[in-house]
């Protein structure tokens, strides 16, 4: 492959890379300022809200993609496929998740907050009661997905400023544990999959219980029938 075509190659392919990280940065923030703003207004529109979000979370890191192209040009890229730290695009992948980490951090400890301040609040209805266990499971659910989505990174900001091998390892290591991460905040913990695994289940035990009843009765009639016969 010619040299030209190697680096568009790599441009393209760092350019996917930093569309899909901040698009995962985004929509962390997303869900954590949506998680805010129900404690504070817990009977908005928040599925409008969350709809209109959308736009945030992937219109947004396409237009700072293309920015810091357009401005970097040539020199968007390494030739190691990533963004390159000698032009200043590296900058354009570090400043948002830093900024997303502080805002993400500073809601999360108010929602904490917020959430165990009204959960001690005598004389509660049903519907508020409902509310704040919901709240409870989102803020766990953060609690989770921050570490494994973009606390990870605060280690690879560490290696732009400082060569060492051993915080590569562990930038790594951690970044392999995203998936285990995101496994238990949105699988393990939710409790609406819970819900839906318990209630499948429970509808797989009555279909062989039914099965079993059905097979039960014709076995007996087949039963009667012989001994009539006889």
């Amino acid at each position: 492959m010619e040299r030209p075509a190697l680096k568009i190659t790599c441009s393209l392919l760092a350019g996917c890379l930093h569309y899909s990280l901040l698009a995962a940065i985004s929509w962390m923030l997303i869900m954590s300022t949506d998680l805010y703003l129900k404690t504070k207004r817990p009977f908005a529109d928040h599925e409008q809200r969350f709809v209109n979000s959308r736009y945030i979370g992937w219109i947004g890191p396409a237009i700072v993609v293309v920015t810091t192209a357009g401005i970097t040009r040539e020199n968007y890229a390494t030739d190691k496929c990533w963004l390159d730290t000698r032009s200043g695009a590296i900058w354009a992948f570090i400043s948002p998740v830093c900024l997303t980490l502080l805002i993400v951090m500073v809601q999360l400890v108010i929602t904490g907050y917020v959430a165990f301040e009204k959960s001690k609040l005598p004389n509660q209805t049903r519907k508020k009661t409902q509310k704040l266990k919901q709240i409870r499971t989102l803020f766990l659910g953060m609690l989770l997905l921050t570490p494994a989505v973009g606390l990870t990174w605060i280690f690879g900001v560490i290696i732009v400023f400082c060569d060492s091998e051993m915080m590569e390892y562990i930038f790594v290591f951690v970044n392999s544990m995203q998936g285990f991460f995101i496994w238990l905040s949105q699988c393990v913990f939710s409790e609406e999959v819970q819900l839906t695994l318990m209630k499948r289940f429970k509808n797989q035990i009555r279909h062989d219980i039914s099965i079993n009843t059905i097979m039960s009765n014709s076995t007996t009639n087949t039963n009667c029938v012989t001994i009539e016969d006889l």
